[in-house]
């Protein structure tokens, strides 16, 4: 499961979609009987299907499979095992253009390129003589690239924005002095902005930045969102008044995922002080108390500055895989008013494998570099994948065909699912639902939780019948979108069950082993999923799509309320949207489905990270104008804010 610091979602949550039953057909293993022949048998199988689950979430889980992190061999193993237990099956692995895979490319990690491509220098003002001063400034100890910036040369020049912060709320824009009187702009645009790290009265209790607490607003990534809202060729940090002056870690603005082009670099504060105060007439220490004493920026252009050179970020990528099996349908004439069933209707049933490897920014234990074993998410849904292929196989064929996946990329963002939408492998219009797994495997107090019960007609129905058929209690749900991959399919306006069984103190730790799983529970639990998916390719009508006003997911502060659903398949350009919530300001301002937001307001939005800072500049009730790209045509919508969730 994946934890999304978004604009959407900021909390552990999974989402299961009920079914709708319109006329149900409940398909039952096994035969009904007391003799002691038939509960030597189901004991019989129960055991087998325990020790099966033990086996498989011990070796998914196992310290050999490295937390299968994307890039790992670890995962590589999981990938060729779940595929070998899918053919194994005698499925059908030839499923559109995909021959049991549909390969996706992840990026994994940003490093910095070669010094010969890592290089920067300051150029002064011209003397009056034709001549200019050239600073060549020594990477690793003048200055460093950040893997938060892009690659490529740079020429640009430099103005001084203090702190780099816009508060509205609080009354301070470093940015304001910058923009020009005569309405020409900002001269922070296309420039190089130099920003003081920190932020203002961070020493004094009373501050309106949360006293001498960091607030929100010193936090490098929103920095990094604020010049990019002010559209900046370029961003520099240098460290603030009082610290060390030692260059960042090459990750600590941000891990590079999300691809900027703009240079972002670290330059000594010494190297700074010289230039703000040639320029200025004042060094930064007197610039920074000023803006303390006077709660006003100081921001000014450095008139004939500039800053040149290039910069080198190499990301790595790697070759992720979703498996895919399929179950063909055999189809069913017109009973009634019972519509004939086309055997190319497919359910999806679905299932992460990968999980977090070593740790990295998903990890509830920040810092701690060890293997995230993931055995509950998801080596359990991996787990009950396969088995209930098996089940499902056994009781087949059904009038529908019923397609298995198991998704890799979900703990990046549903990088799997998200790619499989993009490109189904069985065209979503004869999707018919989707069901998801992922953390089954924690049954606590016999309670499910179950996310979409109300995204298709007779959903709710369906699984309050399975679920007291099968003797669990239920915490119901009917919204769609959720942190998992369920919310990749309805997003595309397919009903959606996810199942799970709660969250718990392991989750995103190295904690998350396999004996501290219940795998009688799973057990249990696998028997119903059997029911809902096989229901689900047998019932006529198929389940029609719901649109549901969800909750909101995440928890903004004074952040108003937007309701987009982010689109984590298309990273750059722009916030790419999947959907938007029902009743949300972003629905009935209008937005859809596959818009790209490339302004909010005033600010200029690339990715997410602007679109979240951008937001918190304005309140709830506010009339804003969002320009998104829409089929390569730009449109401008006007969006009500409301109040936060």
């Amino acid at each position: 499961m994946r934890i999304f610091h978004t604009a959407v979602i900021h909390r552990p949550f999974l989402c299961f979609w009920p079914i709708t039953g319109l006329v149900t057909i409940l398909i039952v293993a096994g035969l009904t009987g007391s003799s002691r022949g038939d509960e030597s048998s189901a004991t019989a199988n129960a055991d087998a299907t325990v020790k099966r689950f033990r086996e498989a979430v011990g070796w998914l889980a196992s310290p050999d499979r490295e937390g299968r992190g994307p890039g790992t061999a670890g995962i590589d193993q999981a990938a060729d095992w779940v595929a070998r237990q899918l053919a194994t099956l005698g499925l059908e692995t030839q499923v559109g253009d995909a021959d049991g895979v549909q390969p996706f490319v992840m990026t994994l990690e940003a490093t910095l390129g070669p010094d010969e491509k890592n290089r920067v220098e300051l150029v002064g003002p011209d003397d009056g003589k034709g001549s200019r001063q050239v600073m060549p400034l020594e990477l690793g100890k003048d200055f460093t690239p950040l893997a938060a910036g892009g690659s490529g040369p740079f020429d640009l020049p430099l103005v001084f924005a203090g702190f780099g912060i816009t508060a509205p709320a609080e009354e301070y824009d470093d940015y304001g002095p910058l923009v020009s009187p005569h309405g020409h702009g900002s001269l922070a645009k296309d420039a190089a902005v130099i920003v003081v790290r920190q932020e203002p009265q961070k020493d004094n209790p009373h501050s309106v930045f949360d006293g001498n607490q960091a607030s929100q607003y010193a936090a490098l990534s929103r920095k990094v969102a604020n010049a990019s809202e002010h559209e900046a060729g370029g961003l520099v940090f240098c460290n603030d008044v009082g610290g060390d002056d030692e260059l960042m870690a090459f990750t600590r603005a941000g891990d590079g995922s999300t691809k900027r082009s703009m240079p972002i670099l670290h330059v000594r504060r010494e190297v700074i002080n010289r230039i703000v105060q040639g320029s200025l007439g004042r060094d930064l220490a007197t610039i920074e108390k000023t803006i303390d004493d006077s709660f006003k920026p100081q921001s000014a252009a450095l008139a004939g500055w500039r800053i040149r050179g290039s910069t080198d970020i190499e990301r790595k990528e790697t070759q992720a895989r979703n498996l895919l099996a399929l179950l063909p349908g055999k189809g069913a004439a017109a009973d009634g008013d019972a519509p004939a069933i086309d055997p190319r209707e497919t359910v999806v049933l679905g299932a992460h494998y990968d999980h977090l490897g070593y740790g990295g920014v998903n990890s509830a234990a920040p810092g701690e570099t060890a293997i995230h074993h993931g055995a509950d998410d998801n080596a359990s849904g991996t787990a009950m994948l396969i088995e209930v292929a098996k089940m499902l196989r056994d009781r087949g064929p059904f009038p529908r065909s019923i397609l298995f996946v198991a998704f890799s990329g979900e703990e990046r963002g549903l990088l799997g699912s998200s790619h499989y939408t993009a490109n189904a492998a069985v065209p979503l219009a004869d999707t018919v639902a989707m069901v998801n797994l992922d953390m089954v495997g924690r049954l606590t107090d016999n309670k499910l939780i179950i996310h979409g019960t109300g995204t298709g007609t007779g959903l709710d129905s369906l699984v309050d019948r399975l679920v007291g058929g099968h003797g669990f209690d239920v915490a119901k749900e009917p919204g769609g979108f959720g942190p998992s991959d369920h919310s990749s399919f309805y997003a595309k306006k397919i009903p959606v069950l996810h199942i799970f069984t709660g969250s718990h103190s392991d989750y995103h730790r190295p904690t998350d082993t396999a004996e501290k799983i219940d795998y009688d529970g799973m057990a249990r639990i696998a028997g119903l999923v059997a029911d809902a998916v096989g229901e689900l390719a047998s019932v006529s009508p198929r389940p029609d799509y719901i649109e549901v006003a969800s909750k909101q997911f995440a928890r903004g502060g004074d952040r108003p309320y937007f309701g987009s659903i982010p689109d984590f398949g298309k990273p750059g350009g722009g916030y790419a949207i999947t959907g938007v919530t029902k009743g949300s300001p972003a629905a009935e301002g209008g937005l859809q489905g596959g818009d790209v937001i490339v302004r909010l307001g005033d600010s200029a939005i690339t990715g997410l990270e602007d679109f979240d800072s951008a937001l918190r500049k304005y309140k709830a009730g506010e009339t804003i104008p969002v320009v998104v790209k829409r089929n390569e045509a730009e449109v401008t919508l006007n969006v009500t804010l409301g109040k936060p969730k």
